[in-house]
This record gives structure tokens, C-alpha cells and sequence, in this order.
């Protein structure tokens, strides 16, 4: 029998939905690939002895009016505020191509990740190493906060334009890039008053980090890495303005000071590292950005020479049981357009080495805990967290975190309870 529209007008909306999820239900078996008898892993080391840094950055701001991600589904953009860039920093060594890309973005799929890096022509993908900031007043690039699960909140076509803009900052850092030299330094957080841990006070990485390169004919500067755990979510939950948010007002602040081009990357903000600020506006963003700017500022003043002898990438696969009730929701509902390996999501942890510097490349947003505890069976106490490195993956939690109710709503914005071990699992090899 022919479903009537008069009967489609008639019926509730809320039916609908439980008809649309059994009916998707009944079909998961064949959206999914079997998982590979072999984990992928990849590693190069390369001497750098000879270094050639350069760094661009290009603008990706949306139009408005697109469902934004983070915070509450369904939320769409009303007005630009500030804009949303990629942001290059290039290394060359010995013919060989390194990146690390700053995106603001509340953070792109491992999929994504790769067809935006298929567009970076002479980088191999694993020497690309893609950071979103995780800005919670920009576009939806996972899916789930579109219209209740039943529309994408993302837009193809715009994954598409960061991948031409990664493409052109890209080149453009390379035609920059001159010998260079490098310098890196590191201040420390207030304990209050700029960053908290909502869900328990002072745990958090104090650590702020700068690797500055200068070209070693001038002392101009090539370009800059800053590197402090927090959401930038100085903007509430009620913004419907689009915004970099704090990570945008830190850069150009970095830039108008004198010291050339930023990339900034994210740490182990996860559970729940936000802004300590009372100003929940466009004005708390740049205040927080000017206050960030000055710790950066710190760092560099107290830095020191980094000579780099070689360059070391490593990478390896992981695969996370997909349980969670909003991932199988996406997924069902094809709002979420994520690969499942027989019923877990592909992704990837990576390490970076470059000579004293040494950082791990995180899937997601990691809890400081659990960070710190990948640091100390590494024996690396300054080891440094890319979060939302080449995939968004959810909350990683320790064992303990990942059953307390204090972490309920971390929980179910994570594919499955053991996915922050199994990470620091592939971390750590044990």
C-alpha cells in the first residue's frame, strides 16, 4: 500500500523519526567494511641538519546562516565576527616536506583529513599533520548538529574549499620558506583566572608552548607554532556569530607584535578544559586573546636555541568500537557519513620528533589525566599534545573518568568507554 500525502501531513513529527531510525536499523549491517588483518603503520626519520622553514595562511570563512557545530544541534549562523583561517607552517629538509596545519574548525574527519591532504602536492600523508582548533562558532564538519539527526549539519562543498585553501597556504609557505633556525620556549597558565577544568578545578596543562624559526641570514621571522590546551569557547552556547574565537584574536595578535605568522594547536583539552573568563563576547575573545598572546610572548623571551638534528614522523592506525547512542544515531540516519570496519571507526595516532621537540599526534580531545599518564610511561614529561590531530573522534578518557558520572555527557560524546585507552594503548604499547 502507497503511503498517501495526506497521511504524511497528518502523522507527528516525532514518528516519523522512530520510523526513519527502524527502518535505517534494519539496514546496518551493509554500511559497514570488514576490518583489515593488519594494522596500517608508517614511519620515516629524515636528517635535517639543513632546514628550510616558511608559513601562509589563508581565509575559510562561511557563509552565514550554515549550521554551526558544538554546543547545541540545529544552531545556525547569524553574522560573521571574526574570520576562520588555515593556517601552514612548512618544513623542508633534505628534499623531504613536512606540515602542520591549524584549522578553524571544530574538527574534520580522518576521511576529510585525507582528501585534504590529497590536495598538498610532494607531501606524503603521514608528514602532514592536520589540527583543528575545535572553535565551537564555526560550520559543522561531523554531521550531528544539523536538524535532529534527520539533516547533516555538513556541507561537502565546504570541506572541499578548506582542502584549495590548505592547497594555496600551503605552496604559498613553501615559496616563503628560507634557512632557518630554530628557537622554542614555554610559559606557564595562571592557575585561575584564563583557564579552568570544569568538571575539576586546577587539573589542567599549564604548559604553554612556542617554537619560534627565524631565517638564519636575517633573523626575520619564518614562522611560529603556539601550543596551549583549551577550548575556545570564550563565544556561549547561545552565539550564533561566526568566530575563530580566541585562536584567531592569538594569532593576529602574534603577527601585529612582530613575530610573523602563527600556527596554533590544541593540547589535551578534553573533559573539560575551557576559558576562565567573565566576558562571554567578541570583547572576552580578544581579551583572551591578547592575555594568551602575552604568556606566548613569555615563552619566547625565556626560549632557547633548538637545534634539530633529524626529523622523525611515526604513525599507526586505530580502531574504535562505535557504541556510543549519538554515534550509531548519525550514523543510522546517514547525518554522520563516517567508515565503520566491522563496527569501528578508523583513526589514527602519529609522533612527531623534532630534535629536542617531541609531540604526540591525538585523534580527539584528550583528558589531562590521561595525558599526563601517557607522559610518564613514555618517561617524556614535556611531551607535547596535538589534539584533534588528523581526526575528531570524541572525549578520550582514563578507565577511571570513563565510568564516573561526573563524566557522563564526555561519555556520550565518545564512540565507545575504552576509547581513551585504547589510544594510549597505541601510544604507549602497553
Amino acid at each position: 500500500m502507497l503511503v498517501t500525502t495526506s497521511f504524511v501531513t497528518n502523522i507527528g513529527r516525532e514518528a516519523l523519526c522512530v520510523l526513519a531510525l527502524v527502518v535505517l536499523s534494519s539496514c546496518t549491517g551493509i554500511f559497514q567494511h570488514a576490518a583489515p588483518d593488519e594494522v596500517m603503520s608508517y614511519a620515516v626519520s629524515v636528517d635535517a641538519s639543513e632546514l628550510r622553514v616558511g608559513s601562509a595562511e589563508r581565509d575559510i570563512t562561511p557563509a552565514v546562516g550554515e549550521y554551526m557545530g558544538g554546543f547545541d544541534i540545529a544552531r545556525t549562523s547569524t553574522a560573521i565576527a571574526t574570520p576562520l583561517k588555515v593556517r601552514a607552517l612548512v618544513i623542508e629538509a633534505k628534499g623531504r616536506r613536512f606540515a602542520i596545519l591549524g584549522i578553524d574548525s571544530l574538527g574534520l574527519m580522518h576521511r576529510d583529513v585525507d582528501f585534504i591532504k590529497s590536495g598538498l602536492g610532494g607531501f606524503a600523508n603521514g608528514d602532514v599533520f592536520v589540527c583543528s582548533s575545535h572553535t565551537h562558532a564555526g560550520p559543522d564538519p561531523i554531521g550531528i548538529w544539523g536538524w535532529y539527526f534527520l539533516t547533516t549539519g555538513r556541507d561537502s562543498a565546504y570541506i572541499g574549499r578548506i582542502r584549495k585553501a590548505a592547497r594555496e597556504a600551503v605552496l604559498e609557505a613553501r615559496a616563503n620558506a628560507a634557512p632557518a633556525k630554530w628557537r622554542s620556549g614555554m610559559a606557564t597558565l595562571p592557575e585561575a583566572g584564563l583557564v579552568r577544568n570544569s568538571n575539576r578545578k586546577f587539573v589542567f596543562d599549564r604548559r604553554v608552548r612556542v617554537l619560534h624559526a627565524v631565517a638564519t641570514a636575517d633573523e626575520r621571522p619564518l614562522g611560529t607554532l603556539l601550543h596551549m590546551a583549551c577550548h575556545p569557547e570564550v563565544l556561549p552556547r547561545r552565539n550564533t556569530l561566526v568566530s575563530a574565537d580566541f585562536v584567531g584574536a592569538l594569532c593576529d595578535a602574534w603577527r601585529e607584535r612582530g613575530h610573523g605568522q602563527a600556527v596554533f594547536v590544541n593540547g589535551a583539552l578534553g573533559a573539560m578544559i575551557s576559558p576562565d573568563v567573565k566576558q562571554r563576547n567578541i570583547n572576552g575573545v580578544w581579551m583572551f586573546g591578547s592575555a594568551a598572546c602575552d604568556l606566548c610572548e613569555q615563552a619566547l623571551a625565556n626560549s632557547s636555541p633548538m637545534p634539530v638534528d633529524a626529523i622523525e614522523v611515526r604513525r599507526a592506525d586505530v580502531y574504535l568500537p562505535m557504541v556510543a547512542g549519538a554515534f550509531r544515531i548519525g550514523r543510522l540516519t546517514t547525518s554522520l557519513q563516517r567508515d565503520v570496519f566491522s563496527g569501528a571507526a578508523r583513526t589514527s595516532v602519529g609522533y612527531l620528533r623534532m630534535g629536542p621537540f617531541e609531540a604526540v599526534a591525538i585523534p580527539g580531545e584528550m583528558e589531562p589525566a590521561l595525558a599526563e599518564q601517557v607522559r610518564g610511561q613514555l618517561g617524556r614529561p614535556d611531551l607535547v599534545i596535538f589534539g584533534l590531530c588528523d581526526d575528531e573522534v570524541g572525549y578520550l578518557m582514563r578507565d577511571q573518568e570513563a565510568v564516573d558520572p561526573l563524566y557522563a555527557y564526555e561519555r556520550s560524546m565518545s564512540p565507545c568507554r575504552t576509547a581513551g585507552e585504547r589510544v594510549r594503548r597505541a601510544l604507549t604499547g602497553r
